[in-house]
């Protein structure tokens, strides 16, 4: 098969027909613009539109963030592909501004920062909404007001504020436009979380830093379970033991998750908290009804489509240079590599597709909803899939007895892959009911790959709200949870219980290796 089919089906008729007989037209309204406030909450804009509310809007944007105006942005034509800078900074508050959030200057820096210079694109041609984030220790060289600089590519925001990293950004990254820009403030993050009722994420590994007084506190155990203030801001922000590589693939998994949970109506019920929320936290060019009503009008365009996180290629991750505190690591890309990451982040590379799901090598797959039968076997060691290490059972077996239900276990596992956590829970659903789960957790490498299994008595959770594809395989319907080129998630409801196969941030795992895995799953007795 050259790609997953797309199952979902709607009845445009009948949706048409209800339209005519009921507009719904306020119910509407309050949900577009909820829309928009989740475009700050999750760093990125994920989906918005509006239609006859656009005074509206453009009020609750300037209540009080202030405008962003800058020669270094271009206006887009009506209809046409936008693309956003949003920056995620560490003001104090959310009425701090640039020239006062600084309480102290360091060898002629703003002892000020951002976590996160992210692009985010929605092009209507295309079936998805592309992000690619800029390293923030990315080695640049750049001038401001006279004075030259070769420093990582947060030090701009440093220097200049959000003008000089739209400046470097340009410079940077040959060929790009950029739109808008969104300053966001990592500090009203908390108030936008809390707004929406905490976001439901599944956390691929221990988080825990309570000792180290230079990084933020955090102690998150992994599985599925909502995330609220402190503990979400800790999440996104977390890089103790990663790299800025895995902060990044972690945010956009926020952003992924965060979009499940909404949803299409989950904005209404909150519309008022969001957008008093989203006033405050955030500077941005995005002001009056013309800029608002392109960009709303894109953004309806782009509502159900995935969010496809496109890596930036790097050639040196650890590249030493000379600073007035010492040497400092950066990191470095080449010409070649920056102009292939903007060519994947524009669409101008061939468009890739979930490759043929390969069997493993006792079983056959049957393709169901108007998919081609199909059979093959391979070789699992081929597909670097080796059985399951020696005493992972036993562990498994262990935490099932925190479970009312049967623990399943996958007899295959990637070749370098450790296990390292086993790890039972319990979560409230959006309901306030109890369910149980479990997550057990293999580390493919040693900078943030982790991927795992797990289960939980929520079978309907906003994981898998809306799978973009289903399968059937030897008898198990499978619901799928990809970007169009990536599976990120894989699951499966059994006996009252949702089992998943989760990839890691980065997506380490192929395809294949997603699939096979889950397929070799069983309950333990």
């Amino acid at each position: 098969m050259s790609g997953l089919r797309r199952t979902r089906q709607r009845d445009a008729a009948t949706v048409g027909a209800a339209s005519e007989r009921q507009p719904r037209r306020r119910p509407l309204r309050r949900y577009l613009l909820g829309c928009v406030v989740i475009v700050a909450c999750t760093t990125a804009t994920i989906s918005v539109a509006a239609i006859g509310v656009v005074t509206t809007i453009a009020s609750d944007f300037a209540l009080g963030g202030k405008p962003l105006d800058s020669v270094y942005l271009t206006p887009a034509k009506a209809g046409a592909a936008q693309t956003i800078l949003v920056i995620g900074d560490d003001h104090i508050g959310p009425t701090t501004t640039y020239s006062t959030g600084a309480e102290q200057t360091v060898n002629g820096y703003h002892y000020l920062h951002a976590d996160t210079f992210m692009l985010v694109r929605m092009d209507p041609s295309q079936d998805q909404t592309s992000i690619i984030s800029i390293p923030r220790d990315l080695l640049v060289s750049f001038s401001y007001h006279g004075q030259s600089y070769t420093d990582k590519f947060n030090a701009t925001y440093s220097v200049g504020g959000p003008d000089l990293v739209k400046k470097v950004a340009l410079a940077t990254l040959p060929g790009i436009t950029i739109n808008h820009v969104i300053d966001f403030n990592f500090a009203s993050f908390l108030g936008l979380v809390d707004a929406i009722g905490c976001v439901y994420v599944d956390v691929d590994q221990r988080y825990l830093n309570d000792s180290d007084p230079s990084y933020q506190f955090i102690n998150i155990q992994p599985g599925y379970q909502r995330l609220c203030s402190n503990k979400a801001l800790s999440y996104v922000r977390y890089r103790h033991t990663d790299s800025d590589f895995v902060r990044v693939a972690r945010q956009q998994d926020f952003i992924r998750q965060a979009k499940e949970q909404l949803g299409v109506w989950g904005f209404v019920s909150k519309y008022d908290q969001l957008a008093k929320a989203f006033g405050k936290a955030v500077w941005t060019d995005i002001r009056g009804t013309t800029a608002i009503t392109q960009l709303l009008y894109l953004a309806f365009s782009s509502l159900s489509r995935p969010v496809r996180q496109v890596p930036f290629q790097v050639e040196n991750t650890a590249f030493p240079i000379s600073t007035s505190s010492g040497t400092e690591l950066t990191v470095t890309s080449t010409p070649a590599k920056i102009r292939s990451s903007l060519d994947d982040f524009l669409y101008l590379h061939p468009k890739t597709v979930i490759p043929a799901l390969a069997a493993t090598p006792t079983t056959s797959r049957t393709r169901h909803h108007s998919h081609r039968h199909h059979a093959t076997t391979t070789s699992a060691a081929a597909n670097d899939l080796y059985p399951l290490s020696a005493g992972v059972s036993t562990q498994a077996v262990a935490i099932g007895v925190n479970v009312p239900f049967p623990v399943y276990l996958p007899i295959l596992q990637t070749g370098p892959a450790v296990p390292t956590d086993f790890h039972a829970y319990t979560i409230g659903d959006e309901q306030h009911h109890l369910h149980y789960g479990y997550r057990i957790d293999w580390q493919v490498n040693g900078v943030g790959g982790y991927y795992g299994i797990e289960g939980m008595n929520w079978t309907n959770p906003p994981l898998f709200a809306n799978p973009t594809a289903t399968e059937v395989i030897d008898g198990r319907t499978y619901l799928f949870v990809d970007d169009g080129s990536h599976i990120h998630d894989i699951g499966w409801r059994q006996g009252g219980v949702l089992y998943w196969v989760s990839n890691t941030l980065q997506e380490n795992l192929t395809n294949t290796q997603m699939v096979d895995i889950a397929n070799s799953a069983h309950p333990l007795h």
